[in-house]
């Protein structure tokens, strides 16, 4: 799991984090001081500061610390506070965020999270979408390029962005090189950008990852 993430939701999504978090952490957050729910409107300077306090500390009963964030807006002074605890956790510290949309977000916080997407969605369709990816990534250029028409064939060009984002995370796991995580993150980062074709990006990605 990525430690920082943003999931992009006009809907309260604890309960889908929760259930995340037990699954792929065994963290549970009933009654568990290594728990942080920040909420409220908007997200300002003084929240921020308030996490860097709280993410300075190790994890006092387990391996994990977590803190949800539920708001709909990260101010400026906020967002720049937070850069370095986004990129440089204590060990064990992960930060979820849930917003309505990127709207307003620095591209130098795009940058350090994992950006989450209808994280409701069946198991099933999850798992054979990275499954996907990861072929994509191990393929030859013509290989990759046939997935590319053949997503761009969808009604849906969400799919496209969909496989934008899971290729950082198929990427990051699989230990990509430094010059490749570049080239995914800037995707991913045009790809939020309006009037931005997701089919281009990928067709350059095929070419450069």
């Amino acid at each position: 799991m990525h430690h920082a993430n943003i999931i992009l939701s006009d809907k309260d999504c604890r309960d889908s984090i929760y259930d995340i978090l037990i699954k792929e952490l065994n963290f549970n957050v009933s009654a568990n001081p290594d728990f942080l729910l920040m909420e409220g409107e908007p997200f300002g300077i003084g929240e921020a500061r308030d996490l860097e306090r709280w993410a300075i500390g190790k994890p006092l009963t387990g391996e994990s610390k977590v803190c949800l964030i539920i708001t709909k807006t990260l101010t400026s002074e906020a967002q720049n506070a937070l850069l370095k605890v986004l990129e440089e956790p204590t060990a064990g510290t992960y930060f979820f965020i849930n917003l309505e949309n990127l709207g307003g977000l620095l591209p130098t916080i795009i940058s350090r999270v994992m950006i989450l997407d209808n994280i409701s969605e069946t198991k099933a369709h999850g798992e054979k979408s990275k499954s996907d990816v990861s072929k994509f990534l191990n393929s030859k250029i013509g290989d990759r390029l046939a997935v590319v028409r053949s997503l761009a064939k969808k009604e849906n060009k969400n799919d496209m962005k969909e496989f934008i984002k899971n290729l950082e995370e198929i990427a990051y796991k699989e230990k990509a090189s430094a010059n490749q995580m570049k080239n995914i993150l800037t995707a991913k980062i045009f790809a939020r950008a309006r009037g931005s074709s997701p089919k281009v990006l990928l067709e350059w990605l095929s070419g450069v990852l």
